[in-house]
Order: C-alpha cells, then structure tokens, then sequence
C-alpha cells in the first residue's frame, strides 16, 4: 500500500481502501486543437464487447479499443457504479462517437489509433501507478498523441 493513508479523516475507518491520490501533474497545451491528435483513457471499465472483461472484484490491467470502435461494439464491467445508463450509451463515459464526429468535423486534427479502457476503484494502487499507469502513457507516446482525456467510474 506504499506510503498512502487508508482514510483522509483522523478517527475515521472504512472497510475500502480509498488511498489519498497525489496531485495531478498538468502540461501546457501547445497546439491548437485543430492539429492536435486526441488521445482517452477511462477508468469506467469499457472494453470491446469481444475482449476479456475486467475481474469486478479488482483489476489493474487495461483494454486497447480501437478510437474508430463504434459506441455499440463497446461495454462495461465495473462493479464499482452504477453502468446502467453507460452500457445504454457508451459515449456518456467513453465519448469515442463524438471525438470521431470532431474529428471529422475538423474540429480536433484525429482520434489516437488506441484509446484506453480499464477499471478503476480497486486493485493494487501501487501496480497502477509503477506498471499500468506507465505502459498506458507509452501507448499514447507511441502513436503520437498531442492530449489525453480522461474520464472517472
């Protein structure tokens, strides 16, 4: 469990390890959105309907989907929210259908080759952050990825 504390509150106790998460680190946009390549990585469990779903009881591995995967060959597993209304509509946590219209549009230069979907909310914190966290960024570094959005479970 590394260095991180079990609760935020002194005197408080939960049966969940919910570690205190270090600050985001944030880089400064430097192309116009126009020219950028579009890079999303959800810790909502989204995977393709044909690959492997995640173990609900705690997964630290991730799913490659394809960014010009339609909404409808996408679902999830993540016991850890309520995905009723995301496996009715993909896009409300995955917005893969939309990021294709911008860019078709012309409104964002394209949609990385390899979007990412994994389960968050459980799992060994320390694997996400020296394993999982560091081969999901050397995707996006791969294909030349400008931004990367994220979404939350």
């Amino acid at each position: 469990m590394g260095n991180f504390k079990v609760t935020t509150t002194p005197g408080m106790r939960s049966e969940i390890f919910a570690p205190t998460t270090p600050p985001p680190v944030w880089a400064a946009v430097s192309k116009p959105l126009n020219k950028s390549r579009i890079g999303f990585a959800t810790a909502g469990g989204i995977h393709l309907k044909t690959q492997t779903p995640f173990n609900a009881a705690g997964d630290f591995s991730f799913r490659e989907i394809p960014g010009n995967a339609p909404a409808n060959t996408l679902m999830v597993t993540h016991g850890g929210y309520d995905n009723s209304d995301v496996n009715k509509d993909v896009n409300a946590m995955l917005p893969v259908d939309r990021l294709n219209e911008l860019a078709a549009a012309g409104f964002i230069g394209d949609v990385a080759p390899v979007l990412i979907g994994f389960m968050g909310g459980g799992g060994n914190v320390d694997k996400f952050i020296n394993e999982t966290g560091p081969q999901i960024a050397e995707i996006f570094k791969k294909e030349g990825t400008d931004l990367v959005l994220l979404t939350a479970g």
